[in-house]
């Protein structure tokens, strides 16, 4: 329909429509001959929504007249029966044929009803498109409700007949439902009224988002992304719903995993790339609307009915959501300074959930290493990169680039402090995460990982930290597991080593803290050229300095320390060029050929 018609016109062609469309709902609400009727009903109800498409004037011209909307939101209810009294239940033979064991009354009805239901769908979609007014009515005239109803049944129908429905009627159902999540997408779209409305009913009467999840088609997941991106956009209210209802978090839950694990097999690399914008969009939306440590709390939150946004992070609560969460964060914060991740509240998280990892790692240890059993520890890998993580996220926050110091000048901005400069706004930082308790658990890390991975080189200080025992007796899967863990630490005791060197430049409560938490021999005992941990050396010896400047505590624990020697082993290696090491009377070590 040419978009030049004269007011008059379009007038006419609304009302011309209308009428049209009212005879049609009627022949469809026969029950005599629906089948057929639906089947020759579906095309001209398309044709109404390319009418409407590019005619906006039209489209506004058909949700004034009175009658319109109720119109379609009966015609919804007619349908809706249709469709649950077609797609049975359960899966029957009762009509003594096929089509009862694929959980429908017959193919004509089924192929009918689900045109028609498509077509309407289409027409609805196209009519509240960018109209705000009908988007309204469609609201008041409860249209959304059904269409919840309809989708709802038609998903899990689709479900439970995975592998036992005709094909074909499975593909026009998944279109169908494809249709219907566009049409509800558009009656909320940029329409806070509506999206107030309509939001809640989702978080609570219906399971609609949750289902269509479980269907693992793209298309639909998309749809359904899109949506709830649109309703959370700079909306900390709507956000909250996936934070602080059940259903909400475990949507929320559903969300992270789509770019952890592909919704299907067949998924294509562009989808694969929808998903992950999408999510990633949400992910930015929420943690800007919302602080991100209530974001990521609410994934250990998943069975309990009441939120808590001072709840305490358990070994057992957490999951892969956490980890999808942790890199899409470390994602944000590499390509924006200006995120909230850089905030103090984010990261007085992440240290409580550094100390829940390390204890996961000692316990690792003391299962597999210590006793020999490779039981109940699968999910250690995931720990081992959720630490990789942490660690990356703190030698961020804690270093001296430009995006550091600025938002830890913003940070003592927002605390209220007065600060004179950069250099004390990073000072102010690494003595609050000090004080947080961070050393610690870094520390910690250190140690577990030297018994889990000893250096390929001896240390040079005296160290309860490193060297841990031998494997006496192990079932098959201990060095199965071990391996990948050890895999897992590659880089990661340089990290440590980073952070801990960060948070004690020129920052005296960090010195100190190192010390009291016996991190000095440990970093001693990295200041060697380690095969398995490329640039630890250079770390510790910079680390070490750091902890030196301006700390005669430190220094004179350094001084105190004793030579032990060297690693076991390290004159077989040199053998093989005509050299040996040795050490002479002050403690240095000397080069001198082989004795033959």
């Amino acid at each position: 329909m040419s978009s030049d018609l004269s007011e008059y016109e379009v007038e006419n062609e609304a009302l011309r429509l209308c009428a049209q469309l009212e005879g049609l709902s009627m022949s469809a609400a026969a029950t005599t001959d629906s089948p057929a009727k639906w089947v020759d009903s579906a095309p001209l109800f398309r044709e109404a929504a390319r009418a409407v498409c590019n005619n906006l004037v039209l489209r506004r011209k058909l949700g004034i007249i009175p009658a319109f909307f109720p119109l379609v939101a009966r015609l919804l209810v007619t349908l809706k029966t249709a469709i649950q009294s077609v797609y049975t239940a359960e899966p029957t033979n009762e009509y003594g044929d096929d089509f009862g064991r694929c959980g429908y009354t017959s193919w004509k009805s089924a192929n009918g009803a689900t045109e028609l239901t498509t077509a309407v769908f289409h027409l609805i979609r196209n009519l509240v498109a960018a109209v705000p007014e009908n988007q309204i009515l469609a609201c008041q005239s409860g249209c959304y409700k059904t269409l919840d109803e309809i989708l709802s049944h038609f998903s899990l129908w689709l479900q439970r007949n995975k592998t036992n429905s005709c094909p074909d009627i499975k593909v026009i159902a998944c279109k169908s439902v494809q249709m219907g999540m566009q049409c509800l997408a558009n009656i909320m779209t940029s329409n806070p009224i509506v999206q107030n409305k309509v939001w809640p009913r989702f978080f609570g009467e219906s399971e609609l988002f949750l289902i269509l999840f479980e269907t693992n088609d793209c298309k639909t997941v998309n749809y359904v992304l899109l949506c709830i991106y649109n309703c959370i956009y700079n909306d900390p209210q709507r956000s909250s719903f996936l934070l602080q209802t059940p259903l909400g978090r475990k949507i929320l839950h559903k969300i992270l995993l789509l770019i952890d694990t592909p919704t299907n097999q067949t998924t294509s690399p562009s989808e694969e790339d929808d998903h992950f914008e999408i999510v990633y969009a949400i992910f930015k939306t929420l943690t800007t609307s919302l602080p991100p440590a209530h974001t990521f709390k609410s994934q250990c939150l998943l069975n309990k009915d009441t939120p808590s946004e001072t709840a305490p992070i358990h070994l057992n609560s957490l999951n892969r959501a956490h980890l999808v969460f942790l890199k899409l964060a470390d994602g944000n914060m590499a390509e924006n300074s200006g995120t909230s991740l850089w905030g103090d509240g984010y990261a007085k998280t992440t240290i409580k959930l550094m100390e829940v990892l390390v204890t996961s790692l000692q316990r690792f240890h003391d299962a597999i290493v210590a006793a020999g059993s490779a039981s109940g520890i699968d999910a250690i890998g995931s720990d081992v990169e959720a630490i990789m993580l942490i660690l990356t996220y703190f030698g961020r926050i804690t270093g001296g680039d430009d995006a550091s110091v600025e938002a830890a000048v913003v940070a003592a901005r927002e605390a209220g402090v007065f600060v004179s400069g950069p250099e004390e706004a990073m000072w102010r930082r690494r003595k609050m995460f000090v004080e947080l308790g961070l050393v610690e658990p870094v520390v910690k890390f250190l140690v577990v990982a030297g018994k889990i991975q000893p250096p390929v080189a001896g240390g040079i200080a005296k160290s309860n930290g490193m060297g841990g025992p031998k494997i006496m007796e192990v079932d098959e899967r201990v060095e199965e597991v071990l391996d990948v863990v050890r895999k897992g630490l590659y880089m990661l005791k340089g990290a440590a080593i980073k952070v801990l060197s960060n948070l004690s430049y020129k920052c005296k409560e960090g010195q100190d803290e190192v010390r009291r938490t016996g991190g000095i021999p440990v970093i001693l005992n990295h200041c060697h050229i380690d095969d398995a941990q490329p640039f630890v050396k250079e770390y510790a010896v910079f680390a070490i300095r750091n902890l030196c400047e301006g700390n005669l505590e430190n220094q004179k624990l350094i001084e105190s320390m004793e030579v032990i020697g060297l690693p076991e082993g390290q004159n077989e290696g040199l053998a093989a060029h005509g050299v040996r090491a040795g050490l002479s009377d002050d403690g240095r070590v000397r080069i001198s050929p082989v004795d033959f």
